[in-house]
């Protein structure tokens, strides 16, 4: 037996031992350790801007797994557009995770309100409810009340992508308004009337002869039942007492300089 042939023999038995060895513990490692050896973080895609079912495939394509969360509408964006995704994009995330993409409803439409009739308050109100910004406000001389919508563009009814504007026509009253009589009346409560209708209080004169209340009106120019225009004045004359004259009081005698 040649003793120096003999580790040479067996070398290829130790080196496919050794191999055998390493490979079945390299085996054992993965299969005990296999989070810690192979990593599973993977980039997030940015998808914001797809459609839906375009940035679910691209998420899943990527080892994670799309959620379509919450739908709102978007003044631009097309309905089932991703507009959100959580986690965001390009964040290092655990494969298998969830996504979840929030996308648009497509742009938001509401009918116009009917206003016509309400007052301006109201119109306000009920414009601003229905989810429209009011717009222009304009004055137009109408056989309608005045201060009540007459007209409102566009008309109630048509249905708007929000938002949107609407406008109004607010009634001055007619242009000829017929005076009323306010005789009697008290100056504050005659210039209230008046405004209500169009008109307005002119020129305030005085009666100081009169035994009426003070205040109180004892005549009118225009008369009651005349026709005056829009915005017209009416002079009145109201009662007012005379300022009383102090009364005379003699010197007490024992305040005279002696």
């Amino acid at each position: 037996m040649n003793l120096r042939a003999a580790p040479r023999n067996a070398f290829p038995y130790l080196l496919t031992a050794a191999g055998g060895f390493l490979l079945a513990y390299l085996l054992i490692f993965l299969f005990a350790f296999p989070a810690e050896v192979i990593p599973d973080d993977a980039d997030v895609p940015n998808v914001v801007g797809l459609m839906y079912a375009d940035a679910a495939q691209r998420i899943e394509k990527a080892g994670f797994q799309a959620v379509q969360g919450e739908s709102r509408f978007h003044p631009r964006a097309p309905e089932g557009t991703v507009l959100q995704q959580d986690p965001p994009a390009e964040s290092s995330q655990k494969r298998g995770i969830d996504v979840r993409l929030a996308v648009s409803a497509g742009q938001r439409s509401a009918p116009v309100p009917q206003v016509t009739g309400l007052s301006e308050q109201q119109a306000r109100v009920s414009i601003a409810n229905a989810g429209f910004e009011l717009g222009t406000v304009r004055r137009e001389a109408s056989d309608q009340p005045r201060g009540s919508i007459i007209a409102s563009t566009p008309p109630a009814g048509e249905v708007l992508q929000l938002p949107a504007v609407v406008n109004i026509v607010v009634s001055d009253g007619p242009a000829i308004v017929i005076a009323p009589d306010l005789v009697g009346r008290t100056l504050p409560d005659a210039r209230s009337m008046l405004e209500q209708i169009g008109l307005r209080i002119g020129g305030v004169g005085r009666d100081t002869s009169s035994f009426q209340p003070e205040n109180t009106i004892l005549s009118q120019s225009p008369p009651a039942g005349q026709a005056v225009s829009a915005g017209g004045r009416i002079n009145v004359t109201v009662s007012r007492f005379p300022p009383v004259a102090p009364l005379y009081v003699p010197p007490r005698p024992d305040s005279q300089p002696r």
